[in-house]
């Protein structure tokens, strides 16, 4: 079938519908209406997603297309018009409404994929403002605005970005009743914030918030899809209030709910690691046991993991090295089995069997190069080196990454791997002595990207050491302004702002 044909059939389909409705005594123009803005919507939703497969191999035709097919939408049903219409109490104009609002919000997906922050940060914005009449659709903006700030190193604004959807969304929809996980996780990620900063009073007003919340849900929720989310909730709520009994007792609860039994593997081996937080080494290994044995392999590796740290943190090395090689020949779980192996690397290190922790190390980066753990693995053998005096052997392990590294940056597209390749190559420049090197490296890294969520201690590290050479005083200053923005604690922000001020001062 040629092209132009196609379009007549498709054309010839949307005339019968219309037909149809007609023909049907809807007649009724707003039916129409729903039907052209949810074509239109999953029309670019199709070509949005096709970009986020592989955003670097989408051509300027790609973005364009897909960002015409989203304004077409939102300029065909305004908010205001349809918003009205949906407050009137018109069914179908809350659905025109809805399908208008998501492709908004693909709108400005689109710009976050195309590494353009501040459009996708507005396009949230305007969502969260203009669909208040579509909760979902507004809640979602929400979120990902809040998710946006994160990534960017922006923690404060990110932070009352969450605050901000515990206090103005209901936790749970108030026509279905469905609970809005979005709402009852936001004071837990930003009590976590302020706890990692210092703020334990504050957090622990936030946590009780939230486990209040959770507690008012739970008991209509008994026997739904959402009841075991909220006991697990609750759990997470009583550990970080220093109840782990109380974690645990939340979730057995989950696990005795009649909607636990589907995800009964998932709450066993959460509170075997539970239990490995909070608890005594032997009971975490039982929970682990029968996470492992028991459910036919659903979270076997993960369980045999916990497993393994229980026997570790018992004391039992050669038990936990068994374990982690079990792992490894098992392979059932590719990512699993990296981690098997780095772990037990560092035990191996840690029992002085130097020989064999090399090996898994180096085993590790040469199965799986662009794993977070194989860029560890690459350090941590230059740092042991380097740390006992043996230069000559750092010098020789540090040369061999870098040009591993080099090779995976050139060959990769991947723009997290670039970046994470990045990283490591600066962390072993610094680590070697190379501190002009280090500096030079990650001023490449930063302006290829200037988004890319590089570590704040990285940076101040980068920034001390450019700080030593006259000729880089100015990359001192662009990395300690840059860890001032990406650091987590207002501590460290404070005392990089103080730095890049100091120097900028002294050149003036």
């Amino acid at each position: 079938m040629t092209a132009r044909s196609s379009g007549r059939g498709l054309r010839g389909v949307a005339c019968l519908l219309a037909l149809a409705l007609l023909g049907a005594g809807c007649g009724d123009s707003a039916l129409w209406a729903r039907w052209r803005a949810e074509r239109g919507s999953w029309r670019a939703r199709r070509l949005v997603e096709r970009i986020e497969i592989n955003p670097r191999l989408a051509g300027d035709a790609d973005w364009a297309r897909a960002a015409a097919a989203c304004r077409a939408v939102v300029a065909a049903f305004p908010a205001a018009v349809w918003t009205e219409r949906a407050r009137a109490g018109s069914p179908v104009a809350t659905d025109v409404l809805a399908s208008a609002g998501g492709t908004a919000l693909l709108a400005a997906r689109l710009d976050e994929s195309r590494e353009r922050p501040g459009a996708a940060l507005e396009g949230y914005e305007r969502v969260r403002r203009e669909y208040r009449a579509a909760p979902a659709v507004a809640l979602g903006a929400a979120v990902a605005r809040a998710r946006l700030l994160a990534r960017l190193g922006r923690s404060d604004e990110a932070e009352g970005a969450w605050i901000a959807i515990a206090r103005d969304y209901p936790a749970a929809d108030p026509r279905s009743g469905t609970v809005l996980d979005a709402v009852l996780d936001a004071p837990l990620i930003v009590a976590r914030a302020w706890r990692a900063r210092g703020d334990v009073a504050g957090a622990d007003s936030l946590v009780r918030a939230a486990e209040r919340a959770c507690l008012e849900l739970v008991s209509a929720q008994r026997g739904r899809p959402a009841a075991p989310g909220l006991w697990s909730r609750v759990g997470e709520a009583r550990s970080a209030l220093g109840d782990p009994a109380g974690a645990r007792e939340a979730l057995r609860r989950a696990l005795g709910d009649p909607a636990g039994v589907p995800v009964a593997p998932q709450l066993v081996l959460a509170l075997a690691r539970r239990a490995l937080d909070d608890g005594p080494p032997d009971t975490a290994l039982a929970y682990a046991r029968w996470a492992a044995n028991d459910f036919e392999g659903a979270v076997r590796p993960a369980a045999l993991l916990v497993a393994a740290s229980a026997w570790r943190a018992g004391g039992h090395a050669d038990s936990a090295l068994a374990v982690y090689e079990q792992v490894v020949e098992e392979g059932a779980d590719p990512d699993a089995a990296i981690r098997a192996r780095y772990e037990r690397a560092r035990l191996l290190e840690e029992l002085g069997r130097w020989d064999q922790a090399r090996g898994e190390y180096h085993a590790l980066a040469g199965a799986a190069p662009t794993h977070p753990l194989a860029f560890e693995s690459m350090v941590r053998v230059v740092r042991h080196h380097l740390e006992r005096g043996e230069r000559g052997l750092g010098m020789t392990e540090a040369q061999h990454a870098l040009g591993a590294l080099d090779a995976l940056i050139a060959s990769q597209q991947d723009d997290a791997v670039q970046v994470r390749a990045g990283a490591t190559r600066v962390r072993l420049l610094l680590e070697t002595g190379d501190d002009r090197g280090a500096g030079s490296a990650l001023a490449a890294l930063l302006r290829r990207y200037p988004e890319a969520p590089l570590d704040a201690g990285l940076l101040m590290s980068t920034a001390e050491a450019a700080e030593r050479r006259p000729e880089q005083m100015d990359l001192a200053i662009e990395f300690y302004r840059a860890a001032a923005v990406r650091a987590v604690d207002p501590e460290s922000r404070r005392r990089a702002r103080a730095a890049a001020d100091r120097l900028a001062g002294a050149q003036r």
